[in-house]
């Protein structure tokens, strides 16, 4: 997980495309990954559904209004019948895509929706050699459980947005390195606790830049966006202390 939490450790802030960068090009596609790399984000995000035959794809929901119309049930149709699919022009992309695109390139969050998807997932990462610079991360806490039982090195992620948070579960019940609080949540305090038990925190989603040097004083590790390029930006300026909290 070291190429993962190095992407993490970027200074002043690092940066997390939501769904790739899904302000720049269509969520959750391969473009969207392509995007979140030019536009130098360190982690792109994408959401895992499962076909029904078993193939990890790239969606957020398992149910798709596509062009014409037409809607598609991930979960309950088999590879060969979405494969060629168009969602705002561009495929639906199996996961192995995505991690193989990132390869050198962007370190990744891949999001599990369904707890059963995470055994599944964690066999292609092992089978990619992909170990190093991808995490899961999941709201389900089932799913955070299973990665860590099968394969320990997978950095993992617990993400909420209630009060009171799950910073203590995080680290001490599910064995997590990142937290991933909804950005309210992520307060001064709680980032202080998170650090004092050694997570990195990870708050979303967030495209205003406010909030963002808000977040960034309050000493989140890292923001996921939908507009990596304008984060990056500013991060650029906050460097260059053109820009000051």
């Amino acid at each position: 997980m070291k190429q993962l939490m190095e992407a993490l450790s970027r200074k002043p802030f690092a940066i997390v495309g939501h769904r790739g960068a899904a302000g720049l090009a269509p969520e959750n596609t391969l473009a969207a990954l392509e995007a979140a790399v030019r536009a130098g984000a360190d982690v792109a995000e994408f959401d895992v559904q499962s076909t029904a035959d078993g193939v990890l794809v790239a969606s957020h929901d398992p149910v798709l209004t596509v062009e014409g119309g037409v809607r598609v049930d991930i979960r309950s149709s088999s590879y060969d019948d979405i494969k060629d699919v168009r969602v705002c022009g561009e495929r639906i992309p199996r996961i192995e895509e995505i991690v193989e695109a990132a390869r050198g390139r962007i370190a990744l969050f891949l999001e599990v929706k369904v707890p059963g998807d995470a055994a599944p997932l964690v066999e292609l990462l092992r089978g990619l050699d992909a170990t190093d610079y991808v995490a899961v991360i999941s709201f389900e806490e089932e799913a955070i459980k299973t990665v860590k039982r099968l394969e320990p090195r997978i950095a993992a992620g617990i993400v909420y947005f209630r009060p009171p948070g799950k910073i203590i579960e995080c680290k001490k019940t599910l064995r997590c390195e990142i937290v991933l609080p909804r950005y309210p949540l992520a307060t001064e305090k709680a980032v202080a606790l998170a650090h004092r038990l050694g997570l990195k925190v990870v708050a979303w989603t967030v495209d205003d830049l406010d909030w963002v040097l808000r977040l960034v004083k309050r000493g989140v590790d890292a923001i996921a966006t939908n507009r990596p390029d304008r984060l990056a930006e500013l991060r650029r300026r906050l460097a260059a202390g053109e820009a000051g909290l």
